[in-house]
């Protein structure tokens, strides 16, 4: 080529280079701060056209020369900031304490690529009112032909669960106020995360006082007490739900119920479902017959319309009834609804030293392989061999396995007894057979015959630390046991000399 054509294109070359060089650095010079756009600046409402505390907002950005990589947004006048990669977002605003509406500004600024913010971020202002909150008591049903637990008469130990509900969002709510019987008295305050309270009477053998108050499930109750409990009356008690704003809902009210006052040491549980007052009359009367006057009762299966009277709503408020108590005396006809009950709502009481005795007729539809049975001095129920029945004749008689108890005779036919194997002894616990025998073998078109396998029908529970005894229990029906009139004398020996009632 002609050097002077060379020359030429290296000089144009260069040109161009520089051209470009000055272009590129006078575009920098024009690139900006990122900008921010909202879709409206302001929202114009006043009264009840006002805006709930909960809003929705749009934005967008744009970064001259680069690209937004996020945003930052703010509700408290540009006190603070949160970064975000959305172009929207839900918003619960906050109303000053006391106040019942606000207009209360949403900034946003854009962020670009190189870090850079919109040093004028964009703004909605939003007229703002605030919602007053609502509160129900909520109450279990009857389902599946299983009967609703809404107690209406408790020993001082009372459960309610509730629902607070904020048309500004859950967040809103701030905290809950409950009152016993007297909405003028001084609130008791429960937490904005609190959906039940459970109240245990101080002290459940005085005629009322104050309470210790626990929220939900939890163990431990939460600081203070309320007042205002009456023992041996109707009670009621009231909650309203508060917001953030110190916005109050309505007072609810519970239904009236019946909280009696602990009279002893001693309950009696009749869990029976059928003759339910003779049975309950033959207990009671061994207890007084041995000088044990004094006693409360808890009927554990009465039903009104589908609902339990007086069985607690669940297994922990049930459980810390029980621990009222010091000792308990259990009769009942439906041993899977009692040994699931006892299992799930006796251990506090045991662990507080407490001594029971359970006597439960099972019958033949009862799973031999429960594991309701765990917590009992019985290991597992015998079976009868194929195609029998375990059963007891009228007048037939049950010995005791030691000297001094007396020789019991049934009253009538027992078409299902069931015998037992106890568990064996441990470092810890202790068990012995106390009455064993009785029990027939019948088979369509054979003769009965007496079953000569385990036949404990009656065994105890021994504390080997102590020596006391904490549990006995009865696989037979005693009221069914009084043939020989010394039913008396049995319950001497079970709940006076053994368990100390």
């Amino acid at each position: 080529m002609n050097p002077k054509k060379i020359s030429f294109v290296l000089a144009l070359v260069v040109s161009l280079i520089v051209s470009c060089k000055s272009g590129f650095e006078k575009e920098r010079i024009a690139l900006g701060d990122p900008e921010t756009f909202m879709v409206v600046d302001t929202l114009f409402r006043t009264g009840e056209n006002r805006l709930t505390t909960r809003v929705d907002a749009n934005w967008w950005g744009n970064a001259p020369g680069g690209f937004v990589v996020g945003y930052e947004v703010s509700t408290d006048n540009q006190q603070t900031w949160h970064y975000t990669t959305t172009q929207d977002s839900s918003f619960l605003l906050n109303i000053p304490p006391g106040q019942d509406s606000a207009d209360v500004v949403v900034y946003v600024r854009a962020i670009d690529n190189m870090g850079r913010k919109d040093p004028s971020p964009a703004s909605t202002l939003f007229p703002i009112k605030n919602s007053k909150p609502k509160i129900s008591f909520l109450f279990s049903k009857p389902l599946g032909g299983i009967a609703s637990q809404n107690p209406i008469a408790v020993f001082p130990v009372i459960k309610y669960s509730f629902e607070g509900i904020d048309p500004d969002g859950q967040q809103d709510l701030a905290t809950y106020e409950l009152y016993i019987n007297d909405t003028n008295a001084s609130a008791f305050i429960l937490p904005a995360n609190a959906s039940a309270f459970t109240l245990i009477s101080e002290n459940p053998k005085a005629n009322g006082g104050p309470c210790k108050v626990y929220i939900n499930n939890n163990l431990n109750a939460l600081p203070g007490s309320i007042d205002g409990l009456k023992h041996n009356a109707a009670n009621v008690f009231y909650l309203r739900a508060v917001d953030k704003a110190q916005s109050k809902s309505g007072y609810v009210a519970s239904p009236s119920i019946w909280v009696k006052k602990v009279s002893s040491d001693i309950l009696v549980i009749n869990a029976y479902n059928s003759s339910k007052i003779s049975v309950q009359n033959f207990y009671t009367n061994r207890l007084k017959n041995n000088g044990i006057l004094l006693f409360d009762t808890l009927q554990a299966t009465e039903i009104v319309s589908s609902n339990y009277t007086q069985l607690q709503p669940d297994f922990l408020t049930q459980s810390r009834t029980f621990a009222l108590f010091k000792k308990m005396l259990w009769f009942a006809d439906d041993a899977s609804f009692s040994f699931s009950l006892g299992q799930r709502t006796t251990g506090t009481f045991f662990d507080n030293g407490g001594a029971l005795f359970m006597a439960v007729a099972i019958n033949s539809s009862f799973d031999p392989l429960s594991n309701f049975l765990d917590w009992t001095p019985i290991r597992q129920l015998v079976n009868p061999p194929g195609g029998s029945i375990f059963r007891v004749n009228i007048n037939s008689q049950v010995a005791p396995v030691n000297a001094g108890w007396p020789i019991l005779k049934s009253t009538a036919i027992i078409p299902s007894a069931r015998p037992f194997e106890i568990p064996a002894t441990t470092a810890q616990v202790k068990y012995d057979s106390l009455y064993a025998g009785g029990i027939i073998e019948s088979k369509s078109g054979q003769a009965p015959v007496a079953w000569n396998g385990i036949s404990t029908v009656l065994a105890k529970r021994t504390l080997q630390s102590t020596g006391n005894t904490n549990f006995i229990i009865s696989s037979i029906p005693l009221e069914q046991f009084n043939g020989n009139a010394n039913a008396d004398s049995l319950f001497k020996k079970i709940v006076v000399d053994e368990l100390e009632f």
